[in-house]
C-alpha cells in the first residue's frame, strides 16, 4: 500500500471517529443535565408547608392544628409512632427519601381537606409521583395498626341497599 493511501484511510477512520466521540460527548453532556429533582421541591426541609406552617401550629396553636389535620397534635404523634417504620424509605445516592413525617402529614392533609396532588405538592414541596405512590402505602398502615378501631361500611350492603332502592323506585314508577 502506497503512503498516500494509508494517510487517507487513517484520515476517514480519524474522521468517523472524531464524529462517534463527539456523539458520546453530546450523550454524556445531556444525561449530566437531566433533573432528578427540581429545585424548589428539593428545599422542603427548609421552606414545605410541614417545615414552617404545621410545625407553628404544633407548637403555637393546637386548635388550628387540629383543623388542618382533623387530628390533635398528640394523636398524631401516637400515629406517627405506631406507622413511623413501616412508611419510612432509606435515602438513595440520588436524593434523599421522603420523611415518614411529612408522608403522614400529606396523607391526612390530603384526606381531611381532599386537596389534589398539585395542591399538595406546592404546599409540602413533594412531587406528586411521589405522593400519589405514598398515600395508599400510609393509608394501609394506618389501617394495618388500627383497623380495629376503625369502621368501614360494608360496600356489599350498600350495593344491596342500592339495588333495592333502585328497584323499588322502578316499580313505583310503573304503577
Amino acid at each position: 500500500m502506497d503512503r498516500k493511501k494509508c494517510r487517507r484511510i487513517v484520515k476517514n477512520v480519524s474522521r468517523l471517529l472524531f464524529v462517534q466521540i463527539s456523539e458520546v460527548l453530546e450523550e454524556e453532556i445531556a444525561r449530566e443535565n437531566k433533573v432528578w429533582e427540581r429545585k424548589w421541591l428539593a428545599r422542603r426541609s427548609t421552606h414545605g408547608g410541614s417545615a414552617l406552617l404545621l410545625e407553628e401550629l404544633y407548637a403555637e396553636d393546637p386548635a388550628e392544628y387540629r383543623a388542618c389535620l382533623r387530628m390533635s397534635p398528640e394523636c398524631f404523634d401516637t400515629l406517627y409512632d405506631l406507622i413511623d417504620n413501616a412508611i419510612q424509605r432509606s435515602d438513595t445516592m440520588i436524593r434523599d427519601a421522603v420523611p415518614s413525617r411529612i408522608k403522614l402529614e400529606i396523607t391526612l392533609s390530603f384526606l381531611a381537606t381532599g386537596n389534589s396532588y398539585r395542591n399538595l405538592q406546592h404546599l409540602f414541596r413533594v412531587s406528586k409521583a411521589a405522593i400519589s405512590k405514598f398515600i395508599p402505602e400510609v393509608c394501609d398502615n394506618i389501617y394495618l395498626k388500627l383497623g380495629d378501631h376503625i369502621k368501614v361500611r360494608n360496600i356489599c350492603n350498600l350495593f344491596f341497599i342500592h339495588l333495592l332502592w333502585k328497584i323499588k323506585k322502578e316499580t313505583c314508577i310503573e304503577r
